[in-house]
């Protein structure tokens, strides 16, 4: 197994544990693991908070996501490596990284095997309950986490922080730009094509805009249901977009999505609701009926029930329509590119906000603030270790 020792890691290190959604989180003592073959220590720099942590890990895990229990969650990070497995030559211990958080078992495919998400999300299948129930059961909420070696993505420190100018803590939103650009990729973004992102004032939706203009779209066409937020995303995002309200009628808001088309693909980034009224999908239809003949809708949203779809339109205009669940470990080199060469703007540039950064004990103001914090632009951070 090997000796921590011979690493210059300590015997233990903290990190914040949930044991169940029905009582606190705590701070616990850990034993520090040691790097076997394929995996990689890590020590957490910035380690994002997704808007509804408090939804998940407290007031009794209300979407009811399956995950371990005790669970160190935290699924993406920015840090530097501690140690390195004897087959990981590449990675070497100081090394800036980032770390996806999408776990696949070694021994499937893309075709047999679903991804899970580290620290969050261990789905109802067996194969995804054996990874998170065992060798990734703790996630990037902590001083270190054990990590398999092709989730770690290096970053190019003298270019992205002493050339372009950002902060470490800058590159902690590539967690929140990784999803859209893996569903935009899926869709076979081309250059000058006209994209619609419906919902777009969210922190995805917003993200998606950014991505798909870096990506080389002419226009992107945002859909939302507030003007003020729709103005917001649109001002941020340049001369190439576009708003248009979401009024809850389907033909209207159709042909005005119609007069900025014709549309090439429709990203969805549809939310998971509490409860749905007759409206609350109306934009799906909207978005279907006004994609050109030939186009495309790409499907990343968190809808659980099932919805209704023009079914003859789909066939009669030869539409493709296509899930994507995150987002594979070469989107995630391509996105990487998009920042490192300026196509695709950080921090200050981009109009994101670091809304907070916590230390892992200060866990429940930190789900507050990105629970209240959630929108275009935000990115709320624990700090498990300090440079």
């Amino acid at each position: 197994m090997g000796d921590f020792t011979a690493h210059n890691l300590p015997p233990t290190f903290k990190g914040l544990q949930v044991t169940s959604a029905d009582v606190p989180l705590t701070v616990a003592d850990l034993p520090t693991p040691v790097p076997t073959a394929g995996t990689v220590l890590l020590r957490p720099l910035f380690s994002p908070i997704i808007a509804y942590a408090d939804e998940i890990f407290a007031n009794g895990n209300l979407r009811g996501y399956p995950y371990p229990s005790p669970m160190v969650p935290g699924t993406n990070a920015v840090g530097r490596i501690a140690a390195t497995a004897p087959d990981t030559p590449r990675l070497k211990p100081g090394t800036l990284v980032y770390t996806s958080g999408v776990l696949r078992g070694r021994d499937g495919t893309s075709v047999n095997s679903t991804p899970v998400l580290h620290g969050l999300f261990m789905g109802f299948a067996p194969e995804g309950q054996a990874l998170m129930q065992g060798e990734w059961r703790n996630g990037t909420w902590a001083e270190l986490v054990k990590l398999p070696a092709e989730n770690v993505h290096v970053l190019n420190e003298d270019i992205l922080v002493k050339k372009l100018g950002y902060r470490v803590e800058d590159l902690a939103y590539l967690s929140t730009l990784a999803v859209p650009h893996g569903g935009l990729s899926d869709a076979g973004l081309r250059t000058g094509e006209t994209v619609l992102i419906a919902p777009a004032t969210g922190s995805f939706g917003s993200a998606a805009v950014q991505v798909a203009l870096a990506m080389g779209a002419g226009k992107v066409i945002v859909m939302g249901r507030s003007q003020e937020k729709l103005n917001k995303v649109v001002q941020a995002a340049g001369a190439r977009a576009v708003g248009v309200v979401i009024s809850g009628d389907v033909e209207a808001d159709a042909a005005a999505l119609g007069a900025h088309g014709p549309i090439d693909i429709y990203f969805d980034i549809s939310p998971q609701v509490a409860s749905a009224g007759p409206d609350t999908f109306s934009h799906i239809k909207s978005g279907i009926a006004a994609l050109r003949p030939g186009g495309r809708m790409s499907m990343m949203g968190g809808v659980l029930g099932d919805i209704q779809v023009p079914y003859s339109l789909i066939m009669g205009k030869g539409l493709t329509l296509r899930g994507t669940f995150m987002y594979t470990r070469e989107q995630m080199d391509s996105l990487i590119r998009l920042v490192e060469t300026g196509m695709l703007a950080l921090g200050e540039k981009a109009g994101v906000e670091a809304t907070g950064k916590y230390t892992l004990g200060d866990w429940e103001a930190a789900f507050k603030a990105a629970s209240k914090e959630a929108g275009p632009g935000k990115s709320t951070s624990f700090v498990p270790n300090t440079e």
